[in-house]
């Protein structure tokens, strides 16, 4: 074993047997085959092999000023070096005593050792892509101490062999290079799609909200933003080069079902270079903060003069982190207004920090701020004038409870964009910043509502193609009257209309699968609730026939998350995560693992408590600590 070999886990002697296995098959072409069952599955004589290893890479190349020659600084870097899997054999008996599960057993004989195979390429991939966090958050934690383990182990770094390309480092987001993607509704595939790329293929430009194609993506667990400027190859088991790209535009526009469509996903450059060729506003961006001017004392301060005589009328209690007294509350008069001056008190808000009383300061740290308000308090409380500076907080504690409503499953962390910064004490600690809002899916694309869609009913009055389902319920309101309608009524009861597949029709209306006029007594239809009109995300369109109302586009809507926070007024963008459900966030984990704990801790609870560090603003109220 080598010194710089600092960890080789051997794992031997594996077997596994599966009872019951579930299993399915479709396929999307002719003779259209499909079935399902059970399995029993065996493996045995399974052996895993992992070797950790300290290798050097380049940190740093930079030309010397005297000599002009190159520099080259390396640094020692942890990586997975070797991994091995190797199963002894499996066995595969499909359950049922039909010809058909005979002749399954059959073949699965004699595809015993490239099943096997299989079975060992998919372990060794979910070892390549586990393993990589771990490595690359302990080459984070561990590079600070890089010197000492060298002098340790008695390694020199010239020594060590150079990082090759295969060695795992880095926790990138590994995905498959092609992904299949099944529809089975007769409706529209739902794809924007970039015809004239140089490539000569047909690229995906996105999977619009409120479309088949994004369902079907969230269906199988994958962000539908995976496939911008992903390239169809396949349609239904046929490949198609830059030469018939034609014949593929056929084959997307033919109606049968099932279609199943192959995409090889964009490189991170393709994808970029497809966004700016295609680019326009979004409403999904997030907010920015806006660039605050320089604080200066004046307006970083609010002081009130206390001149009458009585109680001060402020009740305190200590700040989050104990540096200062802060408001917890006021004392009012029988007619429930604030003690003295009510103008002037009202400039305080509760959670305000005491800094100042006649000039002196109460700021610090440890509860010394708390102890020195107290004692100046105690001391100069009962003289007039009496001068009090308050400072706004720098921690906000944030409690989100889940909306007992009809759009109670809508948003959640998610709504939350985060992003790591190093801090710049340690290279090696991270933080965590909010960094905006992302909308979240509104009710009626959360309960599958699409593009082309018919409103019928609202809250049982109908509308458009339903008025011709009740005879004698008059002609259908206008458009803007169905919306201020909808804007007016709370909660919300919509019934939708579907054209049904024996409805195909060379007449459409103008983005949808519904007929010129839709057939509303063969229509399927389906209802859905929503706590009102803001949080459907929808917009609508009249019909062809001028009557029917139809769903024109869907987009996303402000969440419970981005409502709540945006209703505090609290300047929480540009703030660091400190803590959640009052523990602190450890410096070494990433937005994306604190953003699956929010999930989980809000399904499981329906709350979550935020507590956030406005750091700029902390700096410059410390400024004053001793002044």
């Amino acid at each position: 074993v080598k010194a710089s070999e600092l960890l080789i886990i051997d794992i031997k002697n594996i077997s596994a047997t599966l009872d019951d296995a579930v299993w399915s098959f479709e396929q999307t072409y002719m003779p259209y085959l499909k079935g399902s069952g059970k399995a029993n599955t065996k493996l045995w004589d399974g052996a895993i092999r992992m070797k950790f290893e300290l290798r050097r890479r380049i940190a740093s190349e930079s030309d010397d000023p005297v000599t002009g020659e190159k520099r080259t600084v390396w640094e020692p870097v942890l990586c997975l070096n070797d991994r091995f899997c190797s199963i002894g054999g499996i066995d595969l008996l499909i359950q049922g005593g039909t010809r058909l599960a005979w002749a399954a057993n059959k073949l699965a004989s004699l595809l015993k050792n490239p099943l096997r195979d299989y079975v060992v390429s998919v372990i060794i991939t979910v070892i390549k892509n586990n393993s990589a966090w771990l490595v690359d958050t302990l080459n984070q934690s561990l590079s600070p101490y890089w010197d000492f383990i060298l002098r340790t182990a008695d390694i020199e770094l010239e020594s060590l062999p150079r990082l090759a390309r295969h060695h795992v480092t880095k926790a990138d987001s590994i995905v498959e290079d092609e992904v299949e993607l099944v529809w089975r509704e007769r409706l529209p595939l739902g794809l924007n799609i970039l015809t004239n790329d140089e490539s000569g293929y047909l690229k995906v430009i996105d999977l619009p909200r409120g479309t088949q194609a994004r369902k079907v993506a969230q269906d199988k667990k994958l962000d539908p933003n995976l496939f911008k400027g992903a390239m169809i190859v396949s349609v239904n088991g046929k490949r198609y080069g830059p030469d018939n790209q034609v014949d593929l535009f056929a084959a997307l526009k033919d109606p049968a079902r099932p279609k199943s469509i192959l995409f090889k996903l964009a490189s991170e450059d393709d994808a970029k270079r497809l966004n700016k060729l295609v680019e326009r506003p979004h409403s999904d961006m997030p907010h920015s903060k806006e660039q605050l001017p320089s604080t200066t004392e004046t307006s970083l301060f609010t002081t009130v003069q206390i001149v009458n005589q009585g109680e001060i009328g402020i009740k305190f209690g200590s700040s989050p982190d104990n540096f200062a007294l802060a408001v917890s509350g006021f004392v009012r008069d029988s007619d429930g207004r604030r003690l003295h001056n009510e103008n002037e008190m009202s400039c305080i808000s509760e959670n305000d920090l005491l800094c100042r009383v006649n000039g002196i300061s109460v700021l610090g740290e440890k509860g010394e701020g708390k102890r020195k308000g107290l004692s100046v308090l105690e001391k100069v409380g009962n003289n007039r004038p009496l001068s009090l500076s308050f400072v706004k907080p720098y921690i906000h504690t944030i409690v989100m409870e889940r909306e007992e409503n009809y759009g109670s499953n809508v948003g959640g962390p998610s709504e939350l964009l985060f992003s790591d910064l190093k801090s710049s004490s340690t290279s090696s600690d991270k933080k965590i910043i909010l960094g905006g809002f992302s909308l979240a899916e509104g009710v009626a694309e959360n309960n599958d509502v699409f593009i082309g869609d018919n409103l019928v009913f609202i809250n049982g009055i109908p509308v458009g193609a339903g008025c011709r389902l009740l005879q004698g319920s008059g002609p259908s309101p206008k458009l803007f009257e169905v919306i201020d309608m909808m804007k007016q009524h709370s909660p919300l009861a919509l019934t939708f209309a579907r054209a049904q597949t024996k409805q195909a029709s060379t007449v459409k209306s103008y983005l949808t699968s519904s007929p010129l006029s839709l057939d509303i007594e063969s229509a399927q239809t389906f209802s859905i609730a929503a706590p009102d009109y803001s949080q459907l995300g929808l917009t609508f369109s009249t019909g062809y026939n001028g009557t029917d109302v139809v769903v024109k586009t869907i987009s996303g809507v402000e969440g419970p998350f981005q409502r709540k926070m945006k209703q505090t007024a609290l300047p929480l963008v540009g703030c660091k995560l400190e803590a959640l459900d009052g523990e602190a966030i450890p410096n070494y984990v990433t937005s994306q693992l604190v953003v699956k704990a929010m999930s989980r801790q809000w399904s499981a609870n329906n709350r979550l408590e935020l507590t956030f560090c406005d750091e700029n603003h902390r700096d410059n109220v410390r400024k004053y600590q001793d002044s």
